[in-house]
C-alpha cells in the first residue's frame, strides 16, 4: 500500500499516539521510505492515514535532530496565551 487510510478501533485510546509512531516507522522502513503517517479520531476508531512525506503533519522530530527547536513567542503572545490558560482554569472550577 503507497496510499490509502487504515481504521483502527482501540481497547485503549490512549495507546493511539505509540500505535501511530509503529505504523510510521514500519511504514517508512519496509513500504515507503518517502511517505508518512497522519492520525485522526473518528468516532470511536482512528485513522491512520498514508500520505506522501510533504503532506505529513509534523508531530515526529527527526531522529536527526539532536536539539528540539525553541518556539519562540511575542510578549503579546504569551500574554494572550496565558490568559487563556486562566479562562481554561477557572472553567473547569466553574467560576
Amino acid at each position: 500500500m503507497v496510499h490509502g487510510t487504515l481504521y483502527i478501533k482501540l481497547e485503549r485510546d490512549s495507546d493511539c499516539d505509540y500505535i501511530h509512531r509503529e505504523i510510521r516507522n514500519h511504514y517508512k522502513e519496509f513500504i515507503n521510505p518517502e511517505g508518512g503517517v497522519n492520525m485522526y479520531a473518528v468516532g470511536d476508531e482512528f485513522a491512520y492515514d498514508f500520505v506522501p512525506e510533504d503532506r505529513e503533519t509534523p508531530v515526529f522530530m527527526d531522529e536527526d535532530q539532536d536539539e528540539e527547536e525553541e518556539i519562540k513567542l511575542t510578549e503579546q503572545e504569551e500574554a494572550e496565551i496565558d490568559t487563556l490558560l486562566d479562562l481554561q482554569n477557572d472553567a473547569k472550577e466553574g467560576r
